[in-house]
């Protein structure tokens, strides 16, 4: 299928990020485009990189034509079963580790010749050649493998933003059952470095998929000046924001649990949400640091009300009392 410009949505950037969800309901009956594939490939290839090594890579495969797709089965965690098997394209990041070292000169090269490294910011050939690229080639592969998963993670942010603007759904998920696994059944060599599983598809629930999710507060998770000295929001940004679709309706909206519901019945599958103790729902209600708004309330109250909650398993407050303690983090707030 060719495509013209006319044919790619004008979703402002700040709206696209907003509406990005992470889908766990594909369409299995609907293929994504592959001029699509190639746009969202195209966004992670243009992602920021230092040194321009362009260590991030992927393998993208569908499952009626991969050969390895049983051994890719087995690798995924069970939760995400239904999401790969149901999804137009799976795509597999990597990150190539021999990138940092074998092409940081040519990387540094060609920013020179873009215009990018200047004498202005104190660059020059000699102390290039015989500091800077022989410092970044001495990393340890630990360091090196840290710094360019990073990199990996803002190509996927990128494809991501990139699907959600084409009306096309994601969601990145856990290959952890079998570690190792992926890289084997590919065959990669030990510098390609599984990063991520990236499910791309059609949603086959709403595309809000109940609404934005919540998150922290924003003064709990930035900081001005110091470590601990909150950057407080400006409300009149966040209004702004709000109408520019960045900033949407929490979720759950009215019709979200009905909704999977039916997706459920459809495919065979068990119906209803996973439910917390009511001692943590509340705990979390209560909780300050969260930005929760008027939906989320809401539906806790009405789980409460309807009894039938799981009990805290004691076995679970010890795993979780003993790892708080090994990262020094004060557990009162949750196990009291």
């Amino acid at each position: 299928m060719s495509v013209s410009a006319a044919d790619i949505p004008d979703t402002s950037i700040l709206q696209t990020i907003g509406n990005r969800r992470s889908i766990r309901y594909f369409d299995p009956e609907k293929k994504v485009e592959d001029w699509k594939i190639q746009t969202i490939l195209q966004a992670g290839r243009l992602a920021s990189c230092q040194g321009n090594i362009n260590a991030t890579e992927a393998i993208v495969v569908e499952k009626e034509t991969c050969e390895l797709w049983d051994e890719i089965e087995e690798c995924v965690s069970g939760f995400n079963v239904q999401i790969i098997n149901q999804c137009s394209h799976l795509v597999f990041w990597l990150t190539n580790l021999n990138a940092w070292y074998g092409r940081a000169n040519d990387g540094l090269s060609s920013l020179a010749l873009s215009g990018a490294l200047t004498k202005y910011h104190g660059w020059n050939y000699e102390f290039t050649m015989t500091q800077t690229v022989p410092r970044l080639m001495s990393f340890p592969t630990d360091r090196t493998e840290i710094l360019l998963r990073f990199e990996s993670g803002q190509a996927v942010g990128n494809s991501m933003l990139a699907a959600t603007g084409l009306d096309v759904g994601s969601i990145l998920i856990a290959f952890g059952r079998k570690p190792g696994g992926v890289e084997k059944a590919f065959g990669l060599p030990p510098n390609l470095k599984f990063t991520w599983g990236h499910a791309i598809g059609y949603p086959l629930e709403d595309a809000k998929a109940g609404g934005q999710r919540p998150r922290l507060k924003f003064e709990k998770l930035f900081h001005k000046n110091s470590y601990g000295n909150p950057l407080m929001p400006d409300p009149a940004v966040d209004a702004a924001l709000k109408d520019k679709g960045m900033i949407q309706e929490q979720s759950p909206d009215a019709g979200r649990f009905a909704e999977i519901d039916k997706l459920a019945e459809q495919f065979g599958r068990d119906a209803g949400v996973v439910s917390w103790p009511e001692r943590e729902v509340q705990r979390l209600m209560r909780d300050d640091d969260w930005d929760f708004g008027p939906a989320i309330k809401a539906r806790a109250e009405e789980v409460v009300a309807a009894g039938g909650l799981p009990d805290y398993p004691e076995e679970m407050r010890e795993t979780f009392q003993k790892l708080m303690e090994e990262h020094n983090i004060d557990a009162s707030k949750y196990l009291s």
